[in-house]
């Protein structure tokens, strides 16, 4: 990497905001872009002639409008490519190759998938949940400079998702759930201590809310922002989405670790003003309350993520959970003894390992979306052979028989 992102600035560190109107049109999303990054002092300034460019944005979903703005991704790119550099826009599946299919885009960059780059094992410096060796793409450590281009959105366990959160779609294929696995507040920092970014443009002229990535829908905002510092960015577009920067535990984390300021206190906002363009973001549901008799939920020790993520996979099942004619107990959090077991049972999270052959186990602090089909395995209902790689159940009841059919890469949320 030849370039490092700029250090943090001894005062607030600056945050761009622009609007882009009422349409999210190709030239008003540009003019957007380069409102931001004239108010930010042109940071591709540092991009110089044969410079490797990655631009990283969301773009692994084909459902309509659940994706960074094609437009945006033009914009950056497009200005990137007039300074010599060679730019690649790169996702971890093969979505964004369908997406952006005979897009102008492909005139100024290489569409690639991360799932199909040489891997590099790597150590995080400084790393406190993935501290093992990982495997990440070559253009992730690699590439000169390296754009996070992000679409703001709600998120059912870490309440928003944005400019760091954007960095685990840098492991490719199915090791996301590696993420998972080490506990995702503490990794996806992690994540942004491996490959910092030099420049993050986020994408809210749509944003995604409600109970993402389980649901969600697709609003129309209007705006685009900029920074050098995720964290920053992440702080800001809290505040406009009007969510507490505390109440996001990977932005704590971030701050105690020196990457960015923990509050607008430590951010010089130019542009629009915060207050101008807030709104209220539909949040993810975080009611534990069962849906009838029957449904026994035990989450008192549950750490805020899996509480979050069980109160959003209720929602998401709550026609199925009321038609279950049986009953069902469902567990999170760490116990030295498991409560009274009615029915079927579910344990969610990696604190209950040690009781996996007590019902179905759903590892992960918190699981992922997918594995809501460990619930519907649970009640009985069917799921596909892909979804049941998703889940444990007790080894009494388990078929080892067949070979295992995983899903694609883009249902791994």
């Amino acid at each position: 990497m030849r370039a490092e992102p700029v250090a943090r600035e001894a005062g607030p560190t600056p945050v761009a905001l622009g609007t882009v109107g009422p349409t999210a049109a190709a030239a008003a999303v540009d003019s957007a872009v380069e409102e931001v990054l004239d108010l930010l002092g042109d940071p591709l300034r540092d991009v110089g002639k044969g410079d490797r460019v990655v631009v990283k944005p969301n773009m692994f979903q084909r459902k309509p409008g659940f994706r960074t703005s094609p437009e945006l991704l033009l914009a950056l790119a497009r200005r990137a490519s007039a300074r010599g550099a060679e730019v690649f826009v790169a996702e971890r599946t093969h979505v964004l190759k369908e997406i952006l299919d005979g897009h102008p885009l492909h005139r100024y960059a290489q569409i690639v998938s991360f799932d199909d780059r040489p891997l590099r094992i790597v150590q995080i410096p400084g790393a406190t949940s993935l501290r093992v060796p990982i495997a990440v793409p070559d253009l992730v450590v690699d590439c000169d400079y390296f754009i996070g281009a992000p679409q703001l959105r709600t998120h059912s366990s870490v309440v928003l998702t944005n400019a760091m959160k954007n960095l685990v779609g840098l492991l490719p294929g199915f090791t996301t759930r590696i993420v998972h696995m080490a506990g995702v507040e503490e990794a996806l920092v992690d994540l942004n201590l491996l490959r910092p970014q030099h420049l993050v443009v986020c994408d809210a002229t749509t944003v995604i809310e409600g109970n993402y990535p389980m649901a969600g829908e697709v609003r129309e905002v209007g705006l685009v922002a900029a920074s050098r510092n995720a964290v920053a960015l992440d702080v800001t577009m809290a505040a406009v989405a009007r969510v507490e920067p505390w109440e996001l535990a990977y932005l704590r984390d971030a701050h105690r670790r020196g990457m960015g300021p923990a509050d607008l206190a430590g951010v010089e906002v130019r542009g629009a003003g915060v207050e101008d363009v807030a709104f209220t973001l539909r949040r993810a549901p975080v009611d534990l309350t069962p849906p009838r008799e029957g449904i026994h939920v035990h989450a008192d020790t549950a750490c805020d993520d899996c509480r979050r993520w069980l109160a959003a996979a209720m929602n998401l099942l709550r026609d199925e959970l009321i038609a279950h004619p049986g009953e069902l107990t469902i567990v999170s959090g760490p116990v030295a003894r498991l409560p009274e077991l009615r029915g079927t049972v579910v344990l969610v999270g990696n604190a209950l390992y040690e009781h996996r052959e007590a019902g179905v186990f759903l590892e992960g602090c918190p699981p992922r979306a997918i594995q809501t089909a460990g619930l519907r395995y649970a009640m009985g209902r069917p799921v596909t052979e892909q979804e049941r790689t998703q889940f444990r159940v007790p080894s009494r009841d388990a078929d080892h028989t067949g070979r295992a059919s995983w899903p694609a890469p883009e249902e791994l949320v």
